[in-house]
């Protein structure tokens, strides 16, 4: 029965998919150059921030071992992030979304092409990794035999790849509208479990940090409200990166801004539905039993749930439609950002033939990334050594205000070789690429903060009267 349901629910954001390319089909000279009539980014928005902290695991992680301080600092920073992305829009003073992006690629050929490879194969292994952990969770959560979860996923990601070949931005936001409220009624049984349980020990067990996280490593370890500051402003510039370097949010934010009467009403409303997925977690929480430091058993966190069959169903349909929001949205900003670094070094009237080969090249990177890590016993690998990519690409975004342009010749390429290798080198000295899931792995976010940081004020000093190079 869970399975039926779940097969309906994609087969209704087929029907959503195929109406919709009815209703308004792709451009056919330029078929990504969509913004307006798009409904609800909120929604997607929304369905996207809840997979960075149910699916892909980061969010829901760090809360798990460092409490409130750094959930907050985190949900702060994307309020900051979304206010930031909604300045360089409106800085660039641009009409549509492909003039931004056209904006950020412009100037030096040796710049704009390694910040787009850059955005696409980041946006592509995200993808990459979000079907790792979908086979995961469905092979030891929800007990699927290997070879099942690996079926699962993989058509999962077909479904994925079909609604943005076929419907583009129109079919994703209309189809994250369905989404977002499976996460909804997700969040509002797990609320209702939780209160069911009446214990206030689960509702306080992970309020606080445990020791031996997020030690300055200078100062040591602090103490009292200083270590609660300190993890704060870990999570903001954590929250910060994640969706500063993300195109997806880039447009979402574009279209909240320029697209709608009363827009900061409007953004506003935007923000507010944004850092709701953040409320999920205490109750998400709390249904959970106590994870002990160390290696994780993603099927013990998920054991209560596979008690009820209304949770089972309702967490299902939740975590598929998380993923399916953010795969689908990763994979066409990979497959955008490419399509406009094209048309900056060779236009073509008809844009739709690249649009394909592009797709097409995306979604086998994707599923030759994804078999080729499916045999680690650690799928969550991938999403954690992805955290100081995104730090990358937001420290350049930041630091030139989404205009790499600014910066020298060939600077981005060597910023981007040079800090993923320190940052590879910080991983490895950190973890030692564990073998399995690991409450350690959040200590790697430092690492990914100070990297940012880095890059933030190296570009800023490289762009000091650098309207020059742009």
């Amino acid at each position: 029965m869970p399975g039926l349901i779940v097969a309906l629910v994609l087969i209704s954001s087929l029907l959503l998919v195929h109406f919709s390319m009815r209703a308004r089909p792709m451009p056919a000279l330029r078929p990504l150059n969509v913004d307006k009539y798009l409904p609800l980014p909120e929604a997607g928005q929304a369905s996207t921030v809840f997979s960075l902290t149910a699916l892909f695991g980061a969010y829901f992680g760090i809360y798990l071992v460092l409490g409130i301080p750094a959930l907050a600092g985190i949900a702060f920073g994307t309020v900051c992030s979304l206010f930031t992305i909604r300045s360089w829009i409106q800085n660039h003073g641009v009409q549509t979304f492909e003039d931004f992006l056209l904006s950020t690629l412009s100037g030096s050929r040796g710049n704009a092409s390694s910040f787009a490879l850059t955005v696409s194969a980041v946006q592509c292994a995200y993808a990459a990794s979000e079907l790792l952990i979908l086979r995961e969770i469905a092979r030891v959560s929800l007990g699927i035999r290997s070879d099942h979860a690996t079926l699962l996923a993989v058509a999962v990601g077909i479904i994925g790849y079909f609604y943005v070949l076929f419907g583009g931005y129109m079919a994703v936001y209309r189809t994250d509208v369905l989404q977002f409220v499976l996460v909804a009624v997700m969040a509002v049984a797990l609320s209702i479990y939780s209160v069911e349980l009446g214990s206030p020990v689960a509702w306080t067990r992970g309020l606080w940090p445990r020791p031996g996280y997020w030690v300055p490593p200078v100062l040591g370890t602090l103490g009292g409200y200083w270590r609660y500051a300190y993890h704060f402003a870990i999570g903001v510039v954590m929250g910060f990166g994640l969706l500063a370097a993300a195109p997806d949010a880039w447009k979402r934010v574009f279209v909240v801004t320029t697209l709608r009467k009363k827009t900061f009403v409007r953004f506003a409303t935007f923000v507010g539905v944004g850092i709701m997925p953040f409320l999920v977690l205490l109750p998400l929480a709390a249904t959970m039993p106590a994870v002990p430091d160390g290696p994780v058993n993603a099927g013990q966190l998920f054991s209560n749930l596979l008690g009820n069959n209304f949770l089972f169903v309702a967490a299902s349909l939740g975590l598929i439609a998380s993923f399916l929001s953010s795969f689908d949205s990763a994979l066409l900003a990979s497959v955008h950002v490419g399509l406009m670094l094209q048309r900056e070094q060779k236009p073509v009237e008809v844009e739709t033939p690249r649009f394909h080969w592009l797709m097409v090249t995306a979604m086998f990177a994707i599923f030759l990334l994804f078999g080729g890590l499916a045999s680690l016993s650690n799928p969550y690998l991938l999403a954690n050594l992805l955290l100081g990519l995104y730090a990358i690409i937001a420290g350049i975004q930041t630091g030139t205000g989404a205009m790499p342009a600014r910066l020298p010749e060939n600077s981005v390429l060597w910023i981007v070789v040079v800090a993923f290798v320190g940052w590879f080198l910080y991983f490895v000295s950190v973890l030692s690429l564990p073998k399995v899931p690991t409450t350690y792995e959040v200590n790697t976010v430092p690492g990914g903060v100070l990297i940012f940081l880095t890059i933030v004020f190296v570009c800023k000093l490289l762009a000091k009267g650098g309207h020059r190079n742009a």
